[in-house]
């Protein structure tokens, strides 16, 4: 059997079996009698077996076309799934979309966005793939990501950027600190206090040393820690002072776990974005996750 089975041949088959008769089936489908008699000869001559055996105005099928037919009907229905599917993609309603962000903002920020997104697009499959920026954004170029969730500036070309939102890194220390009642506090400040130092490949602790440097200011490290719920553990334990964004230590901040205050004269502030590759075609459905994220992130920065 060198011939592959054509899709309408197994569709006209599986109608006259289901129908009872080739005129049935011939109207279910729109084709003229002939049209469904060709389309069996065909079949019965590629399989080299007879599929159906007339009964007067009626037809049945032959032990040969019944295995045919419960075949057929299976793959039908996984077409017309695979065509549902591939039509809700071009819609931007089903498909995968990848993530990339670092730890804390998938922790603190997307899981309410993500909420968003289930609801809206019940159908799209969202993952988040933690990883700090460098990592973020070489994953990006290499299309192992559809977009990314980062800090400006982004240090990449052929990328765009849609920006989402703005934070500040505030200092956290115990409630009965002397800077707790502080409105701000200057990197001179940090001279003479212990640092707990969140992941020192991050963002923030770049933000952070280079806010203390500037200010002539070179910390002393109590400990560093690469998960954030670990540094605000240590800070109310009194190991030192550390310097997170203002979002991931709001319930603290609100119970009266943490004090917090900012950093210099105007505060320590970034701009967030979406990022996305310029040089690869884009999704409908990542466009749709675009949208959900550009509308919902902007309110979980505040």
């Amino acid at each position: 059997m060198g011939t592959i089975l054509e899709i309408k041949q197994l569709k006209v088959f599986k109608t006259i079996v289901e129908v009872g008769s080739f005129t049935g089936a011939g109207d279910q489908l729109g084709l003229s009698q002939p049209a469904i008699s060709q389309h069996v000869r065909a079949l019965e001559d590629m399989l080299g077996v007879s599929l159906l055996v007339r009964a007067g105005r009626g037809a049945r099928p032959t032990p040969a076309g019944d295995v045919l037919f419960h075949c057929a009907r299976q793959v039908l229905e996984r077409l017309g799934e695979l065509e549902r599917r591939f039509a809700e993609e071009t819609a931007g309603r089903a498909g995968v979309v990848r993530i990339g962000a670092p730890d804390p903002p998938s922790s603190y920020l997307l899981p309410g966005a993500l909420a968003r997104i289930r609801r809206e697009l019940p159908k799209v499959d969202v993952r988040v793939v933690s990883g700090q920026p460098a990592v973020t954004l070489a994953r990006l170029a290499a299309g192992d990501l559809d977009l990314a969730l980062l800090p400006q500036p982004i240090a990449s070309e052929r990328l765009r950027t849609i920006e989402v939102g703005s934070d500040e890194l505030v200092a956290v220390m115990p409630p009965e600190h002397p800077w707790a009642g502080r409105a701000q506090v200057a990197a001179t400040d940090f001279a003479t206090e212990p640092l707990v130092l969140y992941d020192r490949t991050s963002a923030i602790t770049e933000a952070t040393l280079a806010f203390l440097l500037e200010g002539g200011v070179f910390p002393t490290v109590a400990l560093e820690i690469d998960q954030i719920e670990g540094v605000k553990d240590l800070v109310r334990a009194g190991v030192g002072i550390a310097v997170v964004p203002r979002w991931a230590a709001r319930r603290e901040i609100a119970a009266g776990a943490l004090g917090a205050t900012s950093l210099g004269g105007t505060g320590l502030r970034r701009t967030w974005a979406l990022v996305l590759s310029d040089g690869l075609p884009r999704a409908a459905t990542t466009t749709a996750v675009v949208q959900v994220l550009a509308a919902e992130l902007p309110g979980r920065f505040v």
